[in-house]
């Protein structure tokens, strides 16, 4: 046991010195996770090099938070006794601990510890408060970027739809926030299948559902009623036991024992119920199916498998008037109860929540509502408000949300545990086909898809005094399966040769994923640690839908299914070779295989329907206008051509006389050379036979135009593959115990998901070019302060913090669907930028403040640029965000976006009110803002299939006001969007405006 190591405090005597002063404030790294008190120290005591002088009996049942980083030996013990009502002392290199003395207090006054306020005595605080402030530590203290919300926060601020967790969070959004009942993170710009997973208790539930011509969501469902912290690591990460990608990582924990059990205690209750405004019940419509659309009245008789003007869909939707203020439309109960007995921690919590259709916003319209606009695709978002009138109800945005978690810790030994747990979450939220918006000829509401989502997992963690152990393992399982109307088809649908309607729009899918993630460090000595880790997880999809040609009209998506497994391991060094200075170096081997077991079922079934284009160039044509004779025989030659020549000079003989006799005019298109790529499959702009000047040596032509060369080529399946190697350095320098500066070069790999390994609409295969993984280098320099000493913040809970983090992302071979709408490579992405954070803290007065600026996101590929505009050359090699009809142009995130918390703690803590300003700079892409605004008789033929949605300036203000009633009870009141801001969020892929002003008020129960 580490408790074994401590000796006896009651021969030691405690020394203030000069040296033990100076030994204080000497600067040690440490990195203790949170663990029983007695646990932590033992390791505080080899990792600072100092021995401890400890009763074993006082820091019996205590746990501590635990604390990383490099800071001085005082900061740190700090840290590790934070609410455990012990004071520590340090002399002549050992530390000893004492109760803390109770402090005088008024008669009849309730005493006040640092943290957790109670009525009669000095009481510890709670593991889950201090593991929420070190978490918000970790964000200043850890050499690498990252952001990081508590439970509180979460709570606070979880907002209308499960997207809003993230607002708030410096460079961090989530895509399509309105339509989709989940996070769908965007980390740097960086978005999208594989690129920033979703981390649960160490589980993965990622699903990527197709969003038509609009692109794919990347979806991790999650219950923010469950969630306890949540921490996002921006850009690839050495954590090898953390699965990490191109964009960076969300890491999620959910609630457990210790958010609930009140210090001391061995059975706890937490009880939170919430009612908020800006909901209205959804009405619903009742599908058609089973009828003939023959008989139905008014439904569209000439259209009935694309039935977009379906009556029996349209709604009238609500308006401001409807709003009632905290109407509790919106509600939402939790229950959670833990136990704990005998080396074993029993949790269990149950969340509801249920909300109808919210409402708009009704100020800041302007950019939404510009009437002027012709009415066009390339302008639908800037005519938004049209059709979406500002305070009205905006259809399919309901959601209800039905959760329950189960877990048991097993205390094996003070240095291991194992620990199981169970989450089942069952939602159905509204939801539609981006295509399928109107904004012109109505609102309509779709029925609501439905996903049931269950995770399992098994951690073990064993941390015995021994160097060459430090293990942490955890086993995982998912489980989900869904119902969603983004199959493409429509909930009426019917054919002329099947008249009898059914509904479509719903897709099947189930997806399966278990894995395996383990760490363990040895240290090898005073200065140097080694980390061996890795991570692997087999995942599975699948549906019940079942292929039929007839009802997979073109714009309805296969069911999918594949297998892919993927793995990593990694070898991490740390070395610390003098106190200024620390080292770090690591290697990575990582890959994976896939498979499509949808087209080896077709390929079996020899399905004849299916398969694959394959593009072999452009064959260009000259539109020529002349007179003569001339003119007259290469008329006939084109008009003839593929005739025998002795056939074509005959008829060209026989006619030719008439003409001369009348001649005239004569306009006809002539064949030009053909268009084709190189030997890597690459087109060169300067082998285009409309720009590179043949058309000027072609007597009489006027225009160019290209047509599409390609054939069909019978479907393949093969067994894709692929494994790299990936480096990562950093070091650390540490000017002064209160400054530090860093540099860290990181390589990853992100291998083709299941989404692109897989068969489906408007997205497949290029049969002549298999994808490649992709391959990102981040480079990362920052720099941190410690301002407590500055601003004589002295105390154990003030704080006060600026980090400044610059940045580079640089992605080779890019997985991007091409103008064709085949999955391929481009060549690069560039994606650079300044982050700011600070914070300030004094126990009563509090403020954060988050920027961040994005210098560069830059998409570069000369050979897609000449094929994006085949007959113009408009599109540059370079362009911002990215090429037209790729997914990567609607994954644009603000280039400026500012954070700023404020508020205040007042009457000893019990009240406490604050406020929170985001602030989105507009969109801005200047070449599609040229081409958007072009007259119609000028619009070029480009953004024609995936026009990205654009945004105005965004500023929202939020604030709340908390009051502990008592020792048990709190209440809170907490307004978002309290300017009522009417405005789309920044990666929306769905035409729908964010809530307005939405007021909601919960009440806390602990007992």
């Amino acid at each position: 046991m580490a408790l074994g190591m401590l000796l006896s405090a009651s021969s030691l005597p405690v020394l203030a010195t000069p040296l033990a002063a100076q030994a204080q404030r000497a600067a040690v790294e440490v990195n203790i996770p949170a663990q029983p008190l007695g646990d932590a120290l033992a390791q505080f005591a080899q990792q600072a090099h100092v021995q401890l002088g400890v009763d074993a009996a006082l820091v019996a049942g205590l746990h501590s938070g635990g604390v990383a980083g490099r800071m001085d030996r005082a900061r740190a013990l700090d840290r590790l006794l934070s609410g455990s009502g012990l004071d520590w002392r340090l002399a002549d290199g050992v530390v000893t601990l004492q109760k803390r003395p109770v402090r005088a207090a008024k008669p009849g006054t309730p005493l006040v510890t640092d943290a957790l306020r109670v009525d009669g005595d000095e009481t510890p605080r709670d593991v889950a408060e201090a593991r929420a402030e070190r978490g918000h530590d970790t964000v200043f203290d850890a050499d690498y970027s990252s952001g990081y919300k508590d439970r509180a926060e979460i709570e606070r601020y979880k907002g209308v739809t499960t997207s809003d967790l993230l607002t708030g969070m410096v460079n961090v959004l989530s895509g399509d926030a309105r339509n989709s009942g989940a996070l769908d993170p965007s980390i740097r710009g960086i978005q999208g299948p594989g690129r920033v997973p979703v981390v649960i208790d160490g589980t993965e539930q990622a699903l990527t559902v197709w969003r038509g011509y609009n692109g794919a969501s990347n979806r991790a469902y999650v219950d923010p009623n469950l969630i306890s912290g949540l921490q996002v690591l921006r850009g690839p990460t050495d954590k090898g036991n953390i699965r990490s990608s191109t964009g960076g990582t969300v890491v999620i924990n959910t609630l457990d024992a210790d958010d609930v059990l009140r210090p001391g205690r061995t059975f706890g209750l937490d009880l939170r119920l919430e009612g908020g405004d800006n909901s209205t019940d959804p009405r619903l419509p009742t599908l058609l199916t089973g009828r003939d659309y023959r008989t139905v009245p008014g439904f569209p008789q000439t259209s009935p498998s694309f039935a977009i003007k379906d009556p029996y869909l349209r709604i009238v939707p609500r308006t401001g008037s409807d709003n009632h203020f905290l109407s509790f439309g919106d509600r939402a109960v939790r229950v959670a109860g833990a136990v704990r007995i005998e080396g074993l921690d029993l949790f269990a919590a149950y969340a509801f929540r249920e909300r109808g259709n919210y409402f708009s916003g009704t100020t800041g319209a302007d950019y939404y509502e510009q009437s002027s606009l012709p009415s066009r695709n390339l302008n639908r978002i800037r005519r938004m408000a049209l059709g979406f009138a500002p305070g009205n109800e905006v259809p399919n945005t309901s959601s209800d949300l039905e959760s329950v978690l189960l877990k048991a810790t097993w205390h094996i030994a003070d240095d291991q545990y194992l620990l199981v747990s169970l989450r089942d979450s069952v939602t159905r939220y509204g939801e539609i086909m981006p295509s399928r918006i109107p904004i012109d000829t109505g609102n309509v509401q779709w029925p609501l898809s439905k996903v049931h989502a269950r995770a399992y997992n098994a951690e073990y963690k064993w941390q015995p005094d021994s160097r060459w152990i430090d293990l942490k393992a955890n086993l995982w399982a998912t489980d989900t399966r869904s119902d969603t109307y983004n199959s493409g088809g429509m909930p009426n649908f019917a054919t002329f040769a099947d008249p009898i309607i059914i509904d479509n729009a719903r897709a099947n899918a189930m997806n399966d994923r278990y894995g395996f993630n383990a760490s363990n460090t040895l240290r090898l000595g005073t200065t140097l640690d080694l980390t061996l880790s890795g991570n692997w997880q087999h995942e599975t999809l699948a549906s019940h839908d079942s292929y039929n040609a007839a009802n997979f009209q073109g714009w309805r998506q296969f069911p999918r299914a594949g297998r892919r497994e993927e793995f990593l391991v990694r070898l991490d060094g740390e070395w610390r070779p003098a106190s200024f200075l620390k080292l770090n170096a690591g290697l990575s081997y990582a890959g994976y295989w896939a498979v499509d077991d949808f087209a080896r079922d077709q390929i079996a079934k020899g399905n004849p329907n299916l398969k694959s284009v394959l593009f072999k160039g452009y064959k260009s044509s000259f539109k020529v206008r002349g007179i003569g004779e001339a003119f007259f025989r290469r008329y006939y030659k084109s008009l003839l051509e593929g005739f025998p020549a002795s056939d074509i000079e005959a008829f060209t003989e026989m006619d030719l006389p008439d003409y001369l006799a009348n001649p005239h005019s004569i306009t006809f298109n002539q064949a030009g050379p053909v268009w084709a790529p190189d030997a890597q499959g690459r087109y060169n702009r300067a082998d285009n036979p409309c720009l590179n000047g043949t058309m000027n040596s072609i007597p009489g032509a006027t225009t160019c135009n290209l047509s599409i060369i390609s054939t069909t080529v019978p479907i393949a399946a093969p067994r894709r593959s692929a494994h790299n190697w990936a480096p990562s350095i950093s070091a650390t320098v540490y000017a002064d115990d209160h400054t530090r500066a860093y540099a860290r070069y990181i390589e990853t790999w992100r291998f083709p998901s299941m989404f692109e390994s897989t068969l489906g609409f408007s997205a497949s295969f290029n049969p002549a070019s298999p994808l490649r993984p992709e391959h990102a280098k981040l480079y990362e320099v920052g720099l941190v302060r410690d301002l407590r000493s500055l601003l004589r913040l002295n105390r154990e809970d003030q704080r006060a913090d600026v980090k400044l983090t610059f940045y580079r992302n640089h992605i080779t071979d890019v997985v991007e669907r091409s103008t064709n709408l085949q999955f391929s490579n481009i060549q690069e992405q560039t994606i650079a930028g300044i982050e700011a954070e600070a914070r300030i803290d004094t126990g009563g007065f509090y403020t954060q403040f988050g920027a961040a600026f994005m210098t560069t996101n830059r998409v570069c590929d000369a050979s897609v640029a000449a094929i994006a505009d085949r007959k113009n050359g408009s599109i540059p090699d370079c362009v911002k965000y990215g090429f037209p009809d790729g997914f990567l142009l609607t994954q644009a995130t603000p280039e400026e976006t500012v954070n700023w918390t404020i508020g205040g703690r007042f009457f000893d803590k019990r009240l406490e009110i604050g406020g929170r300003l985001t602030y989105y700079s507009r969109y801005d892409n200047p070449l599609f803002q040229k081409i958007a605004d072009l007259p119609r008789e000028q619009q070029l033929d480009v953004y024609s299939l995936n026009v990205p949605f654009s945004w105005g300036e965004i500023v929202t203000a939020d604030a709340y006001v908390r009051y502990r009633l008592n020792d048990r009870f709190s209440a809170e009141l907490v307004g978002t969007n309290l300017n009522d801001r009417y405005y789309a969020d920044p990666l929306t892929r769905s035409m729908m405006p964010a809530p307005g002003r939405t007021v909601r008020l919960s009440l806390t129960g602990r007992f």
